[in-house]
């Protein structure tokens, strides 16, 4: 199963639909693009900030990514030209209906050239996109 940040963030982090999250991917391999590691930094020091987590959390749940990413819990596939040139593609595909930003077609350009199961993701932007491209989806 291909996860994005939104879905990621509610694994690593309490949120009320974490639960539902969980469920969903329990016994699932799971696939994220490179993407994740920046994004996932930035959401948790996003919620550090906010006073959602104190600093030894976002510590712990950062060092828990990382050894998740390293014994291949979760597989994230690297960024290179090519998905990047992928990327303008599915934005182009979906304007102008959907208004894509940059980092979520780098998403689904990466879910588009593996073999990852449904996509899993909690933007709406993303949905969209994903619905027009005709992807399979988790429940959603």
């Amino acid at each position: 199963m291909y996860i994005d940040t939104s879905v990621a963030v509610k694994l690593y982090t309490r949120e009320p639909d974490s639960d539902e999250c969980e469920s969903l991917v329990a016994d699932a391999g799971i696939v994220s693009s490179e993407l994740l590691v920046g994004e996932l930094a930035s959401a948790l020091f996003a919620k550090e900030r906010a006073g959602q987590i104190a600093t030894v959390q976002r510590e712990r749940v950062w060092s828990l990514f990382e050894e998740h990413a390293a014994d291949g819990t979760i597989w994230l596939v690297a960024l290179n030209g090519h998905l990047v040139r992928a990327a303008v593609e599915v934005m182009a595909e979906v304007n102008p209906h959907v208004p894509l930003r940059t980092l979520d077609a780098l998403h689904l350009a990466t879910f588009l050239g593996i073999e990852a199961g449904p996509l899993f993701t909690r933007d709406r932007r993303m949905l969209d996109a994903a619905r027009r491209l005709n992807l399979p989806l988790a429940a959603n």
